[in-house]
């Protein structure tokens, strides 16, 4: 019998199994392991924000990631090859007045794994890879290539590859206001134009990166994994299951500013080889008809914004920061209702207090005037007196000008007897 394990050690087997070279259809014990698996992972999730993501535990989540990751391992073993030729589709030492675009093949069922077919934006049966220059001037990428590597100062690396996540507010704070606004201005422009040119009626944010790539990585406390291989091919989709549409930005040329590091996509009959150049932009659908990789940098630093842009509205994305912001504020509004609802009770208890506190006042007032008529006729005898001090003595109040009074009272009645 198989162990019931936490929803967390389920997101971790998932990935370690998917992250590593398994073969799930020649394997037959690792597919019954991850199959078992899978299928003792919860079913419900808290929202469809928090499905398909890298941390997902949910069982949709965990079968469509699956399913991509499989998809990738056998697109990367189609294009093995070790006499692989190389195809430039542009050098980055040239400039394109007009964009460029090659049509590719793709499985329009693929991208409706995950949230079914979405009109105005789902991929079709053909797709199209398309560079494009002067999409961004060389100022302002010069100007973001600073601001990334000022925020990139005392920031963990792995290897010679450091990454930046531009949306979260932490990062725009690290890359200052100029900074930040160029990356937005960036984002939002590179979302149009691929609207535009695939003729999308909607597209959403799924997430970005800003990445500078190195050639001498140092061996300083900031490298988390300095054996980390940044040039694997790999499929976007199968990175995160919300990416439809990857755009990256080029903000430095290779020639000038670093060598190596070339874009490549791994084609069955070749290796198509873009080489970055500042400003241009290139844009391409996720799926396995783009298993890309980038070559390693031999020299200097290469920088560059990824961007990856979803179909599902309900699945774009939200800041971690602002989901834990609005879960504390709707936990401080319950608290705040549950005080609101004892400050009435306590309001209502005191209004209770202060009508008790007036009729006893009432009736001491009567006691008192009594007293009064009971000493101008001479007194009460016997049981009536005994009554009347009875009735006095309890309606008093209990504070201490109270009971001076009341001791007062009763020496004066003293005398008088």
């Amino acid at each position: 019998t198989m162990r019931v394990f936490s929803p967390q050690i389920f997101a971790l087997t998932i990935l370690l199994l998917t992250n590593q070279s398994l073969s799930l259809e020649e394997d037959d014990e690792d597919s019954e392991l991850l199959n078992r698996i899978i299928q003792k992972a919860p079913v419900n999730i808290d929202s469809p924000k928090s499905q398909y993501r890298k941390d997902s535990i949910d069982r949709r989540s965990l079968q469509t990631r699956a399913v991509y990751q499989d998809a990738q391992r056998q697109r990367i073993r189609e294009t093995e090859n070790e006499n692989r030729i190389d195809v430039i589709l542009v050098r980055g030492n040239e400039s394109l007045e007009t964009p460029s675009s090659w049509d590719v093949a793709n499985d329009q069922a693929f991208y409706s794994h995950a949230y079914g077919k979405i009109e105005g934006c789902t991929p079709s049966n053909r797709s199209r890879r398309q560079v494009r220059d002067f999409f961004a001037n060389e100022a302002d990428c010069k100007e973001l290539v600073d601001a990334t590597e000022a925020a990139m100062k005392n920031l963990f690396h792995r290897g010679g590859s450091t990454s930046l996540a531009p949306c979260h507010k932490q990062s725009q704070e690290r890359l200052g206001v100029r900074g930040g606004l160029i990356f937005q201005y960036f984002l939002h422009k590179a979302r149009l134009q691929i609207m535009k040119d695939n003729n999308l009626s909607s597209l959403y944010l799924s997430g970005a990166l800003l990445t500078r790539l190195i050639a001498d990585a140092p061996h300083d406390q900031w490298d988390v994994d300095p054996n980390h291989v940044y040039w694997n091919a790999h499929v976007d989709k199968a990175n995160i299951p919300t990416y439809d549409y990857s755009a990256l930005v080029y903000l430095n040329t290779q020639g000038l500013d670093f060598e190596g590091g070339e874009f490549v996509f791994m084609d069955d009959d070749a290796d198509r080889v873009v080489e970055p150049r500042a400003g241009r932009l290139l844009t391409f659908t996720s799926g396995p008809e783009n298993l890309h990789r980038v070559r390693r940098v031999v020299k200097g630093h290469r920088h560059v914004l990824a961007m990856w842009f979803t179909c599902s509205e309900a699945h774009q994305y939200q800041d971690d920061n602002d989901n834990r912001i609005a879960q504390l504020a709707k936990k401080a509004d319950k608290q705040t209702a549950a005080l609101e609802a004892v400050i009435k009770e306590l309001e209502a208890e005191n209004e209770l207090l202060a009508n008790s506190a007036d009729q006893l006042e009432e009736e001491n007032v009567q006691l008192r005037k009594l007293g009064k008529r009971c000493l101008a006729n001479g007194g009460l005898d016997g049981p009536g007196r005994r009554r009347a001090e009875g009735r006095r003595r309890v309606a008093a109040p209990r504070d201490h000008r109270a009971m001076l009074e009341q001791a007062a009272l009763d020496r004066r009645l003293a005398a008088e007897e």
